[in-house]
C-alpha cells in the first residue's frame, strides 16, 4: 500500500477554489521544527512501458489476467532525509532518476511504492513552462503561479513588485508568455518561485537557461536571501554543486549511490560516469612495449590495462601519419578515470601509439581546449630537461605525461593530444594530431577564478601620500 503525507502550512490558503499545495496537507498541521523537511522512506516509482498502442486497451480489458506491458523502475528503494536548511545538490546522469525524485517530492507524481513527508511549504522549479499557460501574459501568470503555490491575491500583489524587479523583463510582462524567449520564461519562473520565499526550494535544471547575469544574481539570490531556506538543486553543474551546495546525493539507474559531502560527491559521479561511458571502448589489450619517455616520474605507478582508453577515430586524427595515435586516456594520480578536476589536482594524459617507420627527437604534448575550441594551456616535453625520445623500432608504445590542473575558470574542456618530430617547441613535424577526444570538467570550489584563470596575487601594500 502506498502511504504519501505531504505536510504544509496552512496560514497561505487562498479563497474559494482552494489551492493543489494545500489540498495534499496531511492532518494535524505541520510537524515540530525539530524533524526533517523532507523524508522518504522505501520510495520507488514504477512506469508501464507498453510495446504497442493498442496494448493498453488489451490491458485495460484483460486487467491482471495478462500482462501485456514491462516495467521501468525510475526510481526503487530510496531512503532520503533532509534537515531543515540545507543545500543538497542532486547529480547523476540523464535517465538517471533525478528528475522522478524532486517531482514526487514536489507532490507532481505520486510514488508506486513507499512513504514521502514533506514538512514546509514547497516552491518548484521543474522545468521550463511548469506552471505557466502560454495564452496568459507574464502579469496573469504571476497570480496564477502564486495561486498554485498556495498564495493568496492580496499576497501575490504584495510580493508583485519584487517579482518583476527580479525578473527584468520590461514590457513583455504584459504580453503572451507564448512569446517570450527561453530565457526571460526562466526569469519569470525563478522569479515566482523563489520571491515567494518557500521553506523547500526544489530547482530541476532551469537555471541551464539564460545568460550568465541572471544565473549569477539566482545564486546570489539562493546563498544570500533564501540562506535559511532548504534547498533541493538537480543539475548537471558541478561547479555550482561545489560552491552552492553544503551536501550531494549522487543517482544512478534509479538508486541512491552515493550521499556525503558536494567533492566527495563529484568524484564519486565522476568515477561512475567515466566508467559507464567508456567502459566499452576498449579497456585492456597489450601493447609491443610500455614506454615513459615523456616523464618518467609516475602518477600511480605502472600504466594499468585497465584505463580508461578513449579509441581515436580517423576523423580526428592529422599529421604525417609516420607515428599514429591510436587510443588516449586520461586519469588520477591513481590511474583512475576522472572527468571532474579542480586547481592543484595532479593528471596524467596517456598515449598509445603505434610507430610505422622508427623515429628519433620525438616530443609529445597536450593542449586543453575550451568550448569554443580555443587552447587555453599546455605543454610538450621539450620543456623537460629529457624531453625529446626516440622509438627505435616498430611497433606499439605507451607514453604517460604528468600535470597539474591550473586555476582555470570553471567550465567543459578538451584535451588535443600530440606526437612531433624535432627539437624545437614550436618549428618540428606534427606526426599526429588527435583532436578533442576527451572532455574534462573543471571546478573552482576553493576561491573564485578571475578571467581565463586566476593570477594569484603575492601580496598587497598601501602607503599615505602627503
Amino acid at each position: 500500500m502506498v502511504q504519501t503525507a505531504v505536510e504544509q502550512p496552512q496560514s497561505e490558503r487562498s479563497g474559494p477554489g482552494g489551492n493543489g499545495v494545500a489540498a495534499r496537507a496531511a492532518a494535524g498541521g505541520r510537524a515540530g521544527v525539530s524533524g526533517p523537511a523532507v523524508e522518504l522512506r522505501g520510495v520507488g516509482k514504477c512506469y508501464q512501458i507498453y510495446k504497442h498502442p493498442a496494448d493498453r486497451l488489451k490491458q485495460a480489458l484483460t486487467r491482471w489476467r495478462r500482462q501485456y506491458y514491462r516495467e521501468f523502475w525510475a526510481v526503487r528503494g530510496l531512503d532520503l532525509s533532509v534537515a531543515r536548511g540545507q543545500s543538497v545538490g542532486i547529480i547523476g546522469r540523464n535517465g538517471s532518476g533525478k528528475s522522478t525524485l524532486v517531482q514526487m517530492i514536489a507532490g507532481t507524481l505520486t510514488p508506486t511504492t513507499g512513504t514521502i513527508r514533506v514538512d514546509g511549504q514547497v516552491s518548484a522549479l521543474l522545468e521550463l513552462g511548469a506552471g505557466f499557460n502560454p495564452e496568459f501574459t507574464g502579469r496573469e501568470n504571476v497570480y496564477l503561479a502564486g495561486s498554485i503555490r498556495g498564495l493568496s491575491r492580496k499576497r501575490v500583489g504584495e510580493l508583485f513588485g519584487e517579482i518583476v524587479e527580479f525578473a527584468d523583463i520590461g514590457d513583455f510582462l504584459d504580453q503572451p508568455v507564448k512569446t517570450y524567449s527561453s530565457g526571460m520564461y526562466v526569469r519569470l519562473a525563478f522569479a515566482v518561485a523563489a520571491q515567494v520565499r518557500p521553506e523547500i526550494l526544489v530547482v530541476d535544471e532551469a537555471l541551464s537557461v539564460g545568460d550568465i547575469f541572471f544565473k549569477q544574481r539566482c545564486h546570489k539570490y539562493m546563498q544570500e536571501d533564501l540562506r535559511d531556506t532548504t534547498k533541493l538543486l538537480v543539475t548537471h553543474d558541478l561547479n555550482a554543486v561545489a560552491n552552492h551546495c553544503d551536501r550531494a546525493i549522487v543517482m544512478s539507474r534509479g538508486e541512491l549511490v552515493f550521499d556525503g559531502t558536494p567533492l566527495d560527491a563529484i568524484a564519486y559521479y565522476t568515477k561512475i560516469m567515466h566508467t559507464e561511458q567508456f567502459a566499452p571502448a576498449g579497456r585492456g589489450g597489450s601493447a609491443g612495449g610500455e614506454f615513459r619517455g615523456a616523464n618518467t616520474g609516475a602518477a600511480g605507478g605502472s600504466v594499468p590495462d585497465t584505463l580508461p582508453w578513449v579509441e581515436v577515430e580517423e576523423d580526428r586524427r592529422g599529421g604525417a601519419g609516420e607515428i599514429v595515435i591510436r587510443r588516449v586516456a586520461i586519469s588520477d594520480a591513481d590511474g583512475e578515470g576522472i572527468r571532474a578536476i579542480q586547481p592543484g589536482d595532479p593528471f596524467a594524459c596517456h598515449f598509445e601509439v603505434e610507430v610505422v617507420a622508427p623515429k628519433r627527437d620525438l616530443l609529445f604534448g597536450v593542449a586543453i581546449n575550451d568550448r569554443f575550441g580555443k587552447t587555453v594551456c599546455g605543454d610538450n616535453s621539450l620543456s623537460l630537461p629529457h624531453g625529446s625520445v626516440d622509438c627505435p623500432e616498430e611497433g606499439r608504445y605507451r607514453v604517460q605525461a604528468d600535470f597539474v590542473w591550473p586555476e582555470l575558470q570553471p567550465g567543459e574542456y578538451t584535451a588535443t593530444f600530440g606526437v612531433g618530430e624535432g627539437r624545437h617547441a614550436h618549428h618540428h613535424t606534427v606526426q599526429c594530431w588527435a583532436h578533442n577526444v576527451v572532455s574534462l570538467t573543471a571546478i573552482a570550489p576553493r576561491r573564485p577564478v578571475h578571467g581565463m584563470f586566476t593570477n594569484p596575487m603575492k601580496d598587497i601594500r598601501i602607503s599615505r601620500v602627503g
